[in-house]
């Protein structure tokens, strides 16, 4: 399995998100490549229907080797290291290099993912 760079040991403060505040961040901020459409081949980018709590790169998504091969699951604090700068995490991931730098920004989309 490749692994992936969360630090399961790594004591992070998330904040408490806002759902509201999170779905305009993800329209402004993601939703150009990101949907919440069924799972099928060919997508811009991977769904993000009902993501959180799901193993990472197991949607029918084309994703990058590190990401096809991590065996972890999509939690709060992994989405919020993630979301903080995706390439520090998976260096060869496909995703666009937008970077989240805000925590509250972050922790309100990952409420809002939550949420759906």
């Amino acid at each position: 399995m490749s692994k992936s760079k969360f630090d399961v040991n790594e004591q992070i403060q998330i904040p408490n998100g806002d759902a509201k505040k999170g779905k305009q961040m993800f329209e402004f901020k993601c939703s150009a490549c990101h949907n919440f459409e069924d799972d099928k081949e060919g997508l811009a980018a991977p769904t993000l229907k009902k993501i959180m709590g799901k193993r990472i790169g197991s949607t029918l998504f084309h994703y990058s080797k590190s990401m096809k091969n991590c065996n972890e699951i999509w939690t709060e604090k992994n989405m919020f290291l993630f979301l903080k700068d995706p390439k520090t995490i998976f260096r060869d991931t496909k995703m666009a290099q937008t970077k989240i730098a805000n925590p509250q920004e972050r922790a309100d989309i990952i409420e809002f993912l939550k949420s759906l």
